[in-house]
């Protein structure tokens, strides 16, 4: 089932990308716009959702964008993902719709890519894409994104 505006708007929705070198990016949505690959099947990012949460934790997250306001508790959700390997990314005005811009709040010391992922939840993951690397990048734009 697709996932309507209305609840994209409404809603802070997890959901993942991978990059061109297969690195795998956790976005928080804030209320913003989502990607037509992951809008298109709430079943796929709850099944991705599902993966990458039963993942288990490394020691190797680190800080690297944490923004002013953001409390501890908020960023320990966004390291629980950069733990498990994963670039993780914040969107940087909350519930402002247009707004596509986001910024990495933690990074994995150890990347997790996409070759490592059993073959099912690679071929889901890969729907949506970002067009360059996001190993360097501290911004994101989610318009960009395939």
């Amino acid at each position: 089932m697709r996932i309507d505006e209305i609840d994209q708007e409404d809603a802070d929705i997890d959901y993942f990308a991978t990059d061109a070198a297969g690195h795998i990016v956790h976005v928080a949505s804030g209320g913003g716009i989502l990607p037509e690959s992951v809008a298109a099947s709430q079943e796929v990012l709850l099944e991705l959702h599902q993966y990458f949460l039963t993942l288990p934790e490394t020691d190797s997250a680190v800080a690297a964008g944490v923004a002013e306001g953001t409390d501890e508790g908020s960023y320990q959700g966004f390291a629980r993902y950069a733990r498990r390997g994963l670039f993780s990314f914040a969107k940087t005005r909350l519930h402002e719709r247009a707004d596509t811009r986001y910024y990495v709040v933690a990074r994995p010391l150890q990347p997790l890519t996409v070759n490592q992922l059993p073959k099912y939840i690679a071929t889901l993951l890969r729907r949506t894409q970002l067009p360059g690397p996001v190993a360097e990048q501290a911004t994101l734009d989610v318009a960009t994104i395939l």
